[in-house]
């Protein structure tokens, strides 16, 4: 029997659990669990059985969804969760082909602080800022011209009018900060929360890990290299 986004639903469970499969977990889709917009996987740690997770899919918001209630042991319900996060952070979107996505990062070189941020829609370079920051943050490090690069991006993207944003990252702070999740104790994270809590524009922000392969990461840590040992430049 066909249900109902079974397209969606089964393809992201076999892949978290997948995911799963790398850690302490032995994950396993029960496709007779299935239902219209759900997929559930029963769930197993150090070879014993703790119960089952189910992945939901929303066609309206685009957005999958993880409940683990029944989860038996809280411990491990907090793990999965974690585990979640961190495997649709991991993945490519499901964005409209016209979204905008900004990789930014940081560097510290030369007791100077550099920022960097490419910009693409549908895979091709929209934009691309680098720079020198003030002497005055040296103490932050790299970390200010992280969230340097991030301002930089929202900023080009509110003149130009776009809307919505996607903000790939290596740095937890500039998520953290940025949804008041973090306390800013410094006139920098100060400045910045601000900023970006404010903002009207749709932010979606994406961790991925440093210095992982991934391109476009490795090209904003270029730029910020690159704004080190120069002024502000921007291309296209």
């Amino acid at each position: 029997m066909n249900y109902l986004h079974q397209d969606k639903t089964l393809p992201q469970a076999h892949a978290f659990g997948e995911y799963l499969n790398q850690f302490e977990f032995q994950a396993l889709v029960d496709i007779d669990a299935t239902r219209d917009y759900l997929a559930k996987l029963d769930i197993s740690a150090a070879g014993l059985y703790i119960g089952k997770i189910t992945i939901y899919y929303s066609p309206r918001k685009k957005a999958y969804t993880l409940s683990c209630q029944s989860i038996s042991v809280p411990a491990y319900r907090e793990i999965l969760e974690e585990k979640w996060r961190e495997f649709r952070n991991s993945s490519v979107p499901e964005t409209d082909p016209e979204a905008v996505l900004a990789y930014v990062d940081g560097s510290f070189l030369h007791e100077c602080i550099g920022y960097g941020a490419v910009l693409l829609r549908n895979k091709q370079i929209l934009h691309e800022i680098c720079g020198k920051m003030d002497s005055r943050y040296k103490a932050h490090r790299q970390i200010a011209g992280e969230l340097k690069a991030v301002l930089e991006a929202v900023v080009w993207c509110k003149k130009h009018k776009i809307r919505e944003l996607h903000i790939y990252y290596d740095y937890q702070g500039i998520e953290m900060w940025a949804r008041g999740k973090w306390k800013a104790k410094t006139v920098l994270t100060q400045k910045y929360q601000a900023y970006m809590i404010r903002q009207s524009l749709d932010l979606h922000f994406h961790k991925i890990a440093a210095h992982s392969g991934d391109p476009w990461n490795e090209y904003a840590d270029r730029l910020a290299k690159k704004g080190c040992a120069k002024g502000k430049t921007e291309v296209h």
